[in-house]
């Protein structure tokens, strides 16, 4: 498993051998939210600076660029 920190260090992104990359709200006590559109196992995620996009590596073949406020895929490079 892989992750990465929001900038703020708010949200923690975690890469899964299930093809999925879950989000956790670290002020709050939860399981999180799983974001579901890769097809491939995930190997790679990182926040933009701002924090405001999330990329998704994937041996799938692509990146998804997620905003991780709302767990929606906003693009698909691949």
């Amino acid at each position: 498993m892989l992750a990465a920190f929001s900038p703020d260090g708010k949200l923690l992104a975690s890469g899964s051998d299930d093809n999925t990359v879950r989000l956790q709200d670290l002020a709050v006590v939860s399981c999180g939210t799983t974001l579901k559109r890769h097809s491939g196992r995930v190997g790679s995620v990182a926040f933009s600076p701002d924090g405001k996009v999330l990329a998704s590596g994937s041996n799938d073949e692509t990146v998804r660029l997620w905003d991780p406020t709302t767990g929606t895929c906003r693009g698909t490079l691949g």
